[in-house]
């Protein structure tokens, strides 16, 4: 049974190994780490770490862009009885400087040269932190590369095979997981304080309300730093899906077409960009394809709140009249996703009421697209649960 964060990517490999657990963009085309590979890096780097004298309870920034290393580090530093600490690679040099002071960090994990050079602007301030690592291949002196963590790893693995699976099993739900900053629009940033169980019982909870499998894709866009992406991150995971990283922010719609995702999990802004474009183009359209376009929206959207109160619709989900509207509206805007994109999961904000419904009544072939969204939460766990929002399953 499952009970903290750590667990799960033995969990994925035992109950779903697969060739393509991540997949990541490198010279031109997308390449696959298996679950395999996926756990025993995850294996080697937390050991490599205790190498390095880390103890349960130590904090270890994370500042890097969406990559499998940054998956792996946090896996690592859980499965170690650390706490991760994320930050978002856009902040300046002092924020960087508080969060790492506020947060009591020993070990500073960062990608680029670029980001690297936000750390050295403040690393003299730095007194509590004793090891700098990097992504680098080739890092400059003060900088530790995460091959020599993961050589390190794979020595300690070979003397002390068991010493992984003790590491985890040490650890508690009620272990702080994550110390998470706010964006300080109220005043400085405030640490806000994750445990293992806060974030799987959300995990628990998405599962409980989805149907997304280890047959699913996901394209990782949002930074991982956020934590609904974070947490989303945990939970397909830990159904066995395969994540698939983004190049950038700028090139997601490149991506999808690559990447033909199955879900897609975003903040409001993204929704409300791809509906503007939507109807932008329709307006910009003759008048008979502007008729067509919104015969179809009538009828998809009646079909959606009727099938959300269980009574018969205008379009029936197998209707010749909404397959129709399938083929001459509906899959024009999927394909823009990738094509086969099951649902959206929305949060971090509101998602209006309008762009939920526009969103929903656009199947892929007898189901619809639809959109889970993120409610407030009442204080418990982690201050969030996700929730079924106009979705349903074909009649």
């Amino acid at each position: 049974m499952i009970e903290t964060l750590c667990q799960i990517p033995l969990n994925t490999l035992r109950s779903y190994g697969k060739p393509d657990q991540l997949l990541y963009k490198e010279k031109g085309r997308y390449v696959p780490i298996s679950s395999r590979e996926f756990y025993d890096r995850i294996r080697f780097i937390a050991l490599g770490l205790r190498a390095l004298g880390q103890e349960p309870g130590d904090k270890l920034i994370i500042l890097a862009e969406n990559r499998p290393e940054w998956v792996m580090t946090d896996f690592a530093n859980l499965a170690a009885g650390g706490v991760t600490v994320p930050i978002y690679p856009t902040l300046m040099p002092e924020q960087i400087r508080y969060i790492i002071d506020d947060s009591e960090a020993r070990f500073v994990v960062c990608s680029t040269p670029e980001l690297r050079v936000k750390i050295e602007a403040v690393r003299p301030l730095l007194s509590q932190v004793t090891h700098f690592l990097s992504y680098e291949p080739n890092p400059p002196a003060g900088f530790v590369s995460f091959d020599t963590v993961i050589d390190e790893g794979r020595r300690a693995d070979a003397s002390d095979p068991e010493a992984f699976e003790r590491s985890v099993a040490a650890v508690r739900p009620d272990d702080i997981a994550s110390i998470i900053y706010t964006s300080g629009t109220t005043g400085i940033p405030k640490g806000v304080m994750l445990t293992h169980r806060n974030f799987f019982s959300n995990s628990q909870a998405l599962d409980a309300v989805t149907d997304f499998n280890a047959g699913d894709t996901i394209l990782s866009f949002l930074p991982l730093s956020h934590v609904l992406e974070r947490m989303t991150t945990f939970s397909f995971l830990y159904k066995g899906a395969t994540l698939a990283f983004a190049e950038s922010i700028d090139t997601v719609a490149e991506n999808l077409l690559e990447i033909h995702p199955t879900i897609m999990v975003s903040v409001p802004r993204l929704f409300e960009k791809l509906y503007s474009r939507i109807m932008d183009s329709v307006l910009a359209g003759s008048a008979v394809k502007k008729k067509i376009f919104f015969w179809a929206l009538r009828g998809g959207l009646d079909a959606s709140r009727k099938a959300q109160q269980r009574t018969a619709a205008l379009f029936p989900r197998k209707s010749p009249r909404l397959r129709l509207a399938q083929k001459l509206v509906f899959s024009k805007i999927l394909e823009k996703t990738g094509g086969r994109v099951k649902f959206f999961v929305s949060g971090g904000a509101p998602l209006s009421r309008d762009i939920a419904e526009f969103l929903d009544p656009c199947p892929r072939s007898e189901c619809h697209a639809g959109i889970l969204q993120e409610r407030s939460g009442n204080g418990r766990g982690s201050g969030r649960r996700m929730a079924a929002h106009r979705r349903h399953r074909p009649s």
